[in-house]
């Protein structure tokens, strides 16, 4: 089994459309060099200035947020929403897999992974905040998916009701059960991903992909079962806001030994994907300067690939 999860080919395929997409716009080959924050503002000023509603990309139809500043410019822009899970999504997905999307927002997960999985497979979608929500909908409806379930649900560590506090900026991705920014915040249904699991007859997962603003390491303590019977295949989520995780240790070394995991870097092609040595502290893992996901692969599985098994 390889140790890099992201074929070059499939590297070079993204950063080349990557380069195409930016160098269409004025003034973006400069942007192209100047790193993952310089990118960000091309995307974003770009996006300004014509905030379309819809877009067509990866073979489906996505209705965006004309007033986010954060996901919908870089799907309305590029074409996809952080480079390398995408590349990661592309590379671990084949016919019939089973994905559960945490965090959906407008669903650019949810809908590039119902593509690939085909009408052998399925997508369960979590989104609790209604306005993300029905954008959900709404492309669901326009694209005809038959394997999609969208859920307006919350993950967390506990059943019931949860406090969601809404995004304070113009950035639309960043509502968060854990951290309050100083918006408004709504009441939304609290579950765990071990219960909804079992309610719908989800067996295994193949990919389990978490985008929870610091509410990741509780979502996890709520799929405990799936976990500990290796039910899951593989997992993507935010490595970000390292005070959440350095208190859940202990959580992080179980999945550590059952799991690969790598730094991935969201954005930019070509940055090393690092595998995380087993005696590495946690404290160290948060030294990066880019946006970072950790991906954990599931050992001694034998992986099926698009184009063949590994």
């Amino acid at each position: 089994m390889r140790d890099t999860p992201i074929p070059i080919t499939l590297e070079i395929r993204y950063a080349s459309k990557t380069i195409t997409g930016l160098l269409r716009h004025p003034r973006a080959f400069a942007r192209v060099f100047g790193g993952a924050h310089s990118i960000d503002d091309f995307v974003q000023e770009t996006y300004a200035k014509n905030p379309i509603a819809l877009k067509r990309t990866h073979g489906f139809e996505i209705y965006l947020n004309p007033n986010d500043m954060g996901i919908s410019p870089s799907i309305a822009v590029l074409g996809w929403y952080e480079l390398r899970t995408t590349e990661l999504f592309v590379e671990i997905l084949r016919s019939g897999s089973t994905v559960v999307d945490v965090g959906a927002n407008v669903g650019f997960f949810t809908f590039l992974a119902a593509g690939i999985v085909g009408p052998k497979g399925r997508v369960v979608s979590f989104e609790p905040e209604p306005s993300s929500f029905s954008l959900l909908a709404r492309s669901l409806s326009r694209n005809k998916f038959s394997n999609v379930m969208l859920i307006p649900k919350s993950l967390s560590d506990v059943e019931g009701e949860r406090t969601l506090y809404l995004s304070a900026t113009d950035h639309k991705g960043m509502h968060s059960i854990v951290y309050d920014s100083g918006g408004p915040n709504i009441s939304v249904p609290s579950v765990k991903l071990d219960t909804e699991a079992a309610r719908l007859g989800l067996d295994h997962i193949d990919l389990l992909k978490i985008d929870a603003e610091g509410a990741e390491p509780e979502i996890l303590v709520g799929a405990f079962e799936l976990l500990s019977e290796r039910r899951v295949s593989n997992l993507i989520f935010e490595w970000e806001h390292a005070e959440n995780w350095l208190k859940n240790e202990g959580l992080v070394r179980r999945l550590f030994s059952t799991y690969d995991a790598f730094l991935v870097p969201r954005s930019l092609p070509f940055l090393p994907i690092k595998k995380v040595k087993d005696n590495l502290a946690l404290a160290d893992m948060f030294q990066n300067r880019f946006g970072t996901n950790l991906y954990l692969r599931l050992r001694n599985q034998k992986r099926m690939l698009r184009n063949g098994v590994e």
